[in-house]
């Protein structure tokens, strides 16, 4: 026996299942998704802050040793030594 075509409004309705079950998503997953976003901006934000934090201790740190190079320069220079 061969298959009988299906009607164009079974047709119609098998389609409009498919499409409607392959959009469909879970509202926890979608829940589950925006919480990873949010920790994933929070986890951003934090490295912005250390980031900044750790810029802000290079530039001090640079500072410090500036002063103290000038400083041994001094030194060597009142002591006649050459300093490079």
């Amino acid at each position: 026996m061969a298959a009988m075509p299906l009607r164009p409004v079974a047709l119609t309705l098998v389609v409009v299942a498919t499409l409607s079950g392959a959009c469909y998503t879970d509202p926890k997953e979608q829940l589950d998704q925006m919480q990873e976003t949010l920790d994933l901006q929070a986890t951003l934000e934090d490295l912005a802050n250390r980031t900044t934090e750790l810029q802000f201790a290079t530039d001090s740190l640079r500072g410090v040793v500036a002063r103290q190079d000038s400083t041994l320069r001094k030194l060597a220079n009142l002591a006649g030594v050459a300093y490079p």
